[in-house]
């Protein structure tokens, strides 16, 4: 009898130890990658927002952001991603602290009209959604690379390979966390940082 109660005494405290996991992991956002913010490394590459003007990288300053790289030609994980953007976006009232940021992989081709109409598409009404062109491609795969950790190449003329990444910025610009276009994690990661981006502005 006391080898049984001890048997589902230690199950039960396995079955606690995995639902504190799941919890932990599912609700609370990964620690800070660095110190460091990556808003001064964006702001060292010449971006323009959807109707031609310099972007407004203090626009995300003190702001949680939702940042991903994409290209309006692009027929498979770029669709994904932005749906997952904007659902995200969707489940949550607007917020001074949140700001969503999409940069094309293919600004020579992401120009004027087309980029503008792509912005429209997805707007969340509420929420600030910056479309933001690099001055080239060559800049565009660097600023992936070397701010964010993320690869991209071209397979062929108007396809390009990429990360199917949603990177998450806390308020002080420190990259939280990398999420694909279906994880669930992201949702409630937004949220928790935004009660706490709430709670220190």
């Amino acid at each position: 009898m006391k080898a049984a109660r001890l048997l589902w005494g230690g199950i039960g405290g396995a079955g606690l130890l995995a639902g504190g996991w799941w919890v932990y992991h599912t609700y609370i956002p990964p620690a800070p990658r660095s110190a460091q913010s990556l808003l001064p490394l964006l702001a060292r590459y010449p971006l323009t927002d959807a109707q031609g003007y310099p972007a407004d990288i203090s626009a995300l300053t003190g702001k949680v952001v939702l940042l991903n790289f994409i290209y309006t030609r692009c027929p498979s994980v770029c669709p994904r991603l932005q749906a997952q953007l904007r659902a995200v976006l969707q489940a949550l009232p607007p917020s001074p602290c949140l700001v969503a940021v999409s940069i094309s992989l293919d600004p020579e081709r992401d120009t004027g009209s087309v980029w503008l109409a792509y912005q429209h598409s997805y707007a969340v009404p509420g929420h600030p959604w910056l479309f933001w062109r690099p001055s080239s491609q060559k800049w565009a795969f660097a600023l992936a690379k070397t701010v964010f950790g993320l690869n991209a190449t071209i397979l062929s003329p108007g396809e390009i390979l990429h990360a199917d990444a949603i990177l998450l910025l806390d308020s002080r610009g420190r990259l939280r966390g990398v999420y694909s276009s279906t994880d669930t994690r992201l949702l409630p990661h937004v949220r928790q940082l935004l009660r706490i981006c709430d709670t220190v502005s």
